[in-house]
């Protein structure tokens, strides 16, 4: 397939949790994967062969970002274009882009790449707060899989970081039973956790873009971390002061614990091989897959009872959209383009689908749903799709549209009865 190169974005990939009123859709314009690399945008690309990853070696690069902040960063190097620009992986897993002209010095250092330990991505992710403007102290909280840094105080940090834990057991649970193979992450998986919404904003606008502080929380597609803020402070709360009291804060606002499980699963998706960074992941998929999971279990301390539950949100919604032809987007569509979740007025509607499709295909063709999720699990980073292969390789697994369509809208109309 001849590779398509896109123009490059800051890419936040999350959810719209907002509930889609006015002003807020448009904050998501920055999580869809619109683009890739400018870095290549006149260059043929070298790959490697698919099964050969990238050799191991660790680069010490000098560049120019876009800020045109100067910038040494020991790194792997994914992906080369033939002019010299490069997609590079920093040792704390942030994907870098370095066009030709930007590149001062590239030297090989003779040994292997090995990503950051937890410990220095934790007093990384610490000195990145400071350096965002955000004066209140950090504290580092290390899990067996997750390193969250947080200036919401510690008990709130070890209340994230097990739920996480519990996130991630889970997923790789259900995966694994339902036959799909995926590797833990590569690298120890970032968190930052700001202490309210406000100081969230402020890191957010800095960290992403002005829109993104809109969000409830996101998970940055090429920095590799999810930053969210402290669900149960506010301007009258008393600051809890163990999980019990969290646990009793957060019971009513679980579609804000929503969240976070949404972006945590985005990032699980992005670590485990579910999902390639970078690589032309349907964004109904990415969004039902994380909508699925999204479902909060606050009560058990251990497992994760929800996953598959009906999403009642979603499905609320959804049933609106079924009773509004006009807003309900064809099958089709959501599957050749992801051009409607850009759109305010569609935006609904292709989260709404999303989910129901996913949920649709796992609960009545989960062999089928495995088989296309390991075909999406070989698309190649900065290759683009067209609209009619979307389709094509959707057909080849699942069959005739029409059908499909047709049986998916008849078995949703009898859940959440």
């Amino acid at each position: 397939m001849q590779p398509v190169l896109r123009e490059s974005a800051a890419i936040n990939r999350g959810s719209i949790m907002s509930r889609y009123k006015s002003g807020a859709v448009g904050l998501r314009t920055s999580c869809l994967l619109v683009a890739v690399l400018t870095v290549m945008a006149t260059a043929t690309l070298v790959f490697s062969n698919d099964d050969d990853p990238p050799p191991p070696r660790l680069q010490r690069v000098t560049f120019n970002d876009s800020k045109s902040v100067t910038r040494t960063i020991e790194s792997r190097v994914l992906l080369e274009a033939q002019d010299g620009g490069l997609l590079l992986e920093g040792r704390d897993g942030r994907l870098w882009n370095v066009t030709p002209k930007q590149l001062q010095n590239r030297d090989e250092t003779g040994d292997s790449f090995q990503p950051l330990s937890a410990e220095q991505l934790g007093e990384q992710l610490s000195r990145e707060v400071a350096e965002f403007g955000i004066k209140t102290s950090t504290q580092v909280v290390v899990t067996k899989h997750f390193v969250v840094c947080s200036t919401a105080g510690r008990v709130y940090a070890e209340w994230c970081g097990s739920l996480f834990e519990r996130l991630h057991d889970a997923f790789h649970a259900y995966w694994t039973e339902a036959g799909l193979e995926l590797r833990e992450s590569e690298f120890p998986l970032p968190a930052v956790v700001l202490k309210d919404r406000t100081e969230f904003a402020e890191f957010a606008t800095k960290h992403d873009r002005p829109d993104a502080a809109q969000a409830p929380g996101y998970f940055s597609e090429p920095t590799n971390r999810i930053i969210l803020f402290d669900l149960t402070a506010g301007p009258n709360s008393t600051p809890a002061k163990t999980a019990g009291d969290i646990r009793r804060k957060l019971e009513a606002s679980s579609f804000n614990v929503a969240t976070m499980v949404h972006e945590v699963t985005h990032q699980l998706a992005f670590n485990s091989g579910l999902h390639t960074r970078y690589a032309d992941n349907p964004r109904w998929l990415t969004e039902g897959m994380a909508m699925f999971f999204e479902v909060p279990d606050l009560d058990s301390r251990t497992g994760w009872k929800t996953i598959g539950r009906v999403n009642a949100p979603r499905l609320k919604d959804f049933r609106e959209t079924l009773r509004t032809p006009r807003e309900m987007l064809p099958l089709a569509d959501l599957i050749q383009s992801d051009a409607s979740f850009l759109k305010a007025e569609q935006a609904r509607a292709a989260y709404s689908e999303s989910w129901a499709l996913t949920f649709f295909l796992l609960k009545t063709r989960r062999d089928d749903a495995v088989t296309y999720l390991k075909s999406v699990q070989r698309k190649p980073r900065l290759i683009a799709d067209s609209p009619d292969d979307r389709l094509r390789e959707f057909q080849s697994t699942f069959g005739e549209l029409d059908t499909l369509e047709r049986d998916w809208k008849k078995w949703m109309t009898r859940q959440g009865k």
